[in-house]
C-alpha cells in the first residue's frame, strides 16, 4: 500500500515537472528574457528527474511483512534481521527478504508399500505441520527453501508409515485401520520432533488401497463369513425352536401324566368311598384313623431367616385335628411354628359272625358293577345260549380297584 502510494506522489511530480517545462517552452515567443526561461527549465528538469530517482529507489525499499508470516532480511548475502508483521524500509538494492508461511501447511503424501505377507497397497496421507518462527534463519540456512523441507518432511513420513505397516498382514490392516492410524501419528510426530524446526499437528491416513486382486479375495472371505454366520444364526434358530417345541411336549405330558394320576387316584377314592359306605350301611364295623403331617419351622426374630424346617407324618390321631402353635424363646431370639394339617383318611371294615370276608366280596363286586354302570357305552352285555340255560358276561373294573385289607 505504501509502495503505491509513494508510486503515485512521484509519477505525479515528475507529470508536474514535465508539464512546467513543456508549458515554460510553449510561451517562448512571448517570453523576452531568455536566461529566466532557462532558469525555469532547468528547474523542471531537476523536479521531474528527482521524482524518476525517487520513483525508482523509494518504494522498492518498503516491505510489508503480513499477518501470518515471518522474513529473514539479508544484506548483501548476509543474514541481518527477523522481521515479523509489519512494515519496514531497508533499500531493495542492497538488502533482500525471503518470506515464510507461519501458518499450518498441509503436505500430501501418495507412497506404495508391502505389508507382512507381501501385499502390495498405495498409501495417500495427510502431513499437517507449522514451522517454528523463531527458527526461520536456520530453515533458510540449512534448506535454503520450504520446498527442500518439505522433501525432508515427507522423507520422514513416508519411511515411519512404510516401516510401521510393513509388521502387520494385510487383513490386519484392514481390521485395525483405526488404531494403526494413531500409531503412524505418533511414530512421524516422534521421528521429525524439532530437528526440522517444525511441529507436526497432524497426521491422517486418507486411504489405502490393495490391489484388486486382493480386494475381491477379501470381498470374498466376507461373504462366506457373512453366509457362514447366517447359517449358523438360522440353526440355532431351529435349534431353539426344536428346544422350545420339546419343552413344551414334555410340560404337556409331564401335566397329561400328573392329570391322568389325579383322575385315577380321585376315581380310587370314590370308589373306596362307595365302597365302605355299603359296607357300614349292610352293618360292618368301620373305624376312621388319620395320618397327621407336623411341620416345624424356627425362624430367627432378628434376620427373619429359617434356621430350621422338619416336616413329620405320623398315624396318631383317631380324631382329626388341625392348626398352628406358635412359641417364642426370648433368650435365643427365635420363633418356633408347629402347623398340624390331616393328610390323610384310613378306613378299617371289621369282620364278624354275621359280616364275612363274603359279605364284603359281594360289596366290592356290587361297587365294580354300579363303575360299570357309570362306563357303559349303550352296548348290551355278551349273552351266549346253551342247553342247560342262559350265560351273561359282564366285564369287571380291576383298573381303578382300591388297595382295602380284607
Amino acid at each position: 500500500m505504501i509502495r503505491t502510494i509513494l508510486f503515485l506522489v512521484f509519477i505525479v511530480m515528475i507529470f508536474v515537472g514535465l508539464a512546467g517545462l513543456i508549458a515554460n517552452n510553449a510561451k517562448t515567443k512571448k517570453v523576452k528574457d531568455v536566461k529566466h526561461k532557462k532558469k525555469i527549465n532547468i528547474i523542471s528538469c531537476c523536479v521531474a528527474g528527482f521524482a524518476i530517482l525517487l520513483a525508482l529507489f523509494i518504494p522498492g525499499s518498503f516491505h510489508q511483512v503480513e499477518a501470518g508470516q515471518v522474513a529473514v532480511v539479508k544484506s548483501l548475502g548476509r543474514v541481518v534481521d527477523v522481521r515479523f508483521p509489519g512494515t519496514y524500509f531497508d533499500f531493495y538494492m542492497t538488502h533482500s527478504y525471503t518470506y515464510f508461511d507461519t501458518t499450518i501447511q498441509k503436505l500430501d503424501i501418495n507412497t506404495a508399500s508391502y505389508s507382512s505377507d507381501a501385499q502390495t497397497m498405495r498409501i495417500q496421507m495427510t502431513v499437517q505441520y507449522k514451522i517454528d518462527a523463531s527458527k526461520v534463519e536456520n530453515i533458510l540456512l540449512e534448506y535454503t527453501n520450504m520446498e527442500s523441507l518439505e522433501q525432508r518432511i515427507e522423507k520422514v513420513a513416508d519411511d515411519t508409515t512404510k516401516s510401521i505397516l510393513s509388521k502387520y498382514t494385510a487383513m490386519k490392516i484392514i481390521e485395525t485401520r483405526s488404531s494403526i492410524s494413531p500409531e503412524v501419528e505418533r511414530t512421524i510426530k516422534t521421528a521429525v520432533g524439532d530437528r526440522y524446526y517444525v511441529t507436526v499437528t497432524a497426521v491422517n491416513l486418507t486411504n489405502i488401497d490393495f490391489t484388486d486382486e486382493f480386494e475381491k479375495a477379501v470381498e470374498d472371505k466376507v461373504v462366506a463369513e457373512q453366509q457362514k454366520e447366517a447359517a449358523i444364526t438360522k440353526a440355532e434358530q431351529e435349534l431353539e425352536v426344536a428346544k422350545l417345541k420339546a419343552e413344551a411336549a414334555i410340560v404337556e405330558a409331564q401335566a397329561n401324566a400328573e392329570s391322568q394320576k389325579i383322575m385315577a387316584s380321585a376315581a380310587a377314592k370314590a370308589l373306596a368311598v362307595k365302597i365302605v359306605e355299603l359296607a357300614r350301611s349292610i352293618g360292618f364295623d368301620v373305624s376312621e384313623s388319620y395320618t397327621k403331617s407336623t411341620q416345624t419351622i424356627i425362624t430367627d426374630t432378628l434376620t427373619q431367616k429359617v434356621i430350621s424346617d422338619v416336616v413329620l407324618e405320623t398315624e396318631e390321631l383317631s380324631k382329626p385335628q388341625e392348626g398352628v402353635l406358635v412359641t417364642y424363646d426370648e433368650e435365643k431370639n427365635q420363633m418356633t411354628s408347629i402347623t398340624t394339617t390331616i393328610k390323610a383318611t384310613n378306613y378299617s371294615i371289621s369282620y364278624d359272625e354275621q359280616h364275612t370276608k363274603d359279605d364284603l366280596k359281594f360289596v366290592m363286586e356290587f361297587v365294580q358293577y354300579l363303575e360299570y354302570l357309570e362306563k357303559w357305552d349303550g352296548e348290551l352285555p355278551q349273552v351266549v345260549t346253551g342247553d342247560k340255560g342262559i350265560s351273561i358276561m359282564i366285564p369287571t373294573i380291576k383298573d381303578e380297584e382300591p388297595k382295602l385289607s380284607l
